[in-house]
């Protein structure tokens, strides 16, 4: 949860090597993630003796994150060469950090682009270059993300396979290399209250969104959407909000308040659970990701929702 903005101001991210990107168009705030508790952790695979017990728990692994470093450490994690190894399945992640304002994103790169075509245009895509952010949607698959301040840890838990993946700071300059390997077991789930659904420029949620709890962030349109839950004023309305969209959405809107909720980008079919805590009341869903066909970010075509968080 951020506490020291009601706004939503520049969006800075640093990715894939130290590059920022400032979205020039949205304002938006930069991804982030709620502190929250951690679940129940466990070191390793724990296997079932019955059929009840045949699903195994979910690993958490931690991840240290410093201005320019980013390690694993539990969960099964193992360091070799500079790649981390773990095994393929549903994960949660808890991410902490000593000093700074760090946000972990995992990712995945389509064969053949690079990590610097990637970084080029991320910060090109976040311009309004259309050709940029084309060929980042095209050649990267999001995994999601969560923030960490310091004694305010973040906590996502995500179902990866095996493959190769990148984990990077959008707030710093850290990257780690992370190999998902074998066949993913059969893990309980995560249980979550309440839903958050990105359709193509429009949310769908549950009916009950829980103030404190986990939630399912899944990506159900053709494009990476992340998203962005900023508390407002209980007296703030739909035409509220499209006003301050066509006023340029510039400066601090009069109803926003201080507290935020950040998820990580995720790609179409994808999905996170996130953990947050904020307090009850009306709260603004939307993604500032800039669109494939015309580099706008998808607030400003519609893509946010008024909702109450209990």
């Amino acid at each position: 949860m951020r506490e020291d903005r009601g706004s939503l101001p520049s969006r800075r991210i640093h990715v894939l090597g130290g590059k920022h990107m400032r979205n020039r168009k949205a304002r938006a705030r930069a991804l982030a993630f709620a502190s929250a508790a951690a679940i129940v952790s466990t070191t390793g695979l724990v296997a079932g003796t019955t059929a009840a017990d045949a699903a195994a728990s979910i690993p958490t692994v931690t991840v240290h994150m410093s201005a320019s470093k980013i390690t694993f450490t539990g969960g099964g994690a193992s360091t070799a060469n500079g790649v981390t190894t773990l095994h393929a399945g549903r994960i949660h992640f808890h991410v902490v950090t000593a000093s700074g304002d760090h946000v972990l994103q995992l990712a995945r790169l389509h064969n053949g682009y690079t990590l610097d075509q990637a970084s080029t245009d991320l910060n090109d895509a976040f311009s309004g270059n259309v050709p940029a952010v084309q060929r980042v949607d095209q050649g990267i698959v999001f995994r999601g993300g969560a923030e960490a301040l310091p004694k305010h840890p973040g906590d996502m838990v995500v179902s990866l396979p095996a493959a190769h993946f990148i984990a990077f700071d959008q707030n710093g300059n850290g990257m780690a290399k992370l190999d998902t390997v074998g066949k993913a077991p059969s893990r309980v789930l995560q249980p979550v209250s309440g839903t958050f659904n990105a359709f193509t420029y429009g949310w769908d949620t549950s009916s009950n969104l829980p103030a404190n709890g986990w939630v399912k962030f899944a990506n159900r349109a053709d494009q990476p959407h992340f998203m962005v839950l900023q508390h407002v004023k209980s007296s703030t309305t739909n035409k509220m909000v499209s006003q301050f969209i066509k006023s340029g959405a510039n400066g601090n809107p009069s109803w926003g308040l201080k507290e935020t909720v950040d998820a990580g980008v995720v790609s179409p079919g994808t999905s996170q659970m996130l953990h947050y805590n904020v307090p009850p009341g009306k709260y603004l869903v939307a993604c500032f990701w800039p669109d494939y066909f015309n580099g706008m970010p998808h607030f400003f075509m519609g893509m946010w929702k008024l909702v109450t968080l209990h």
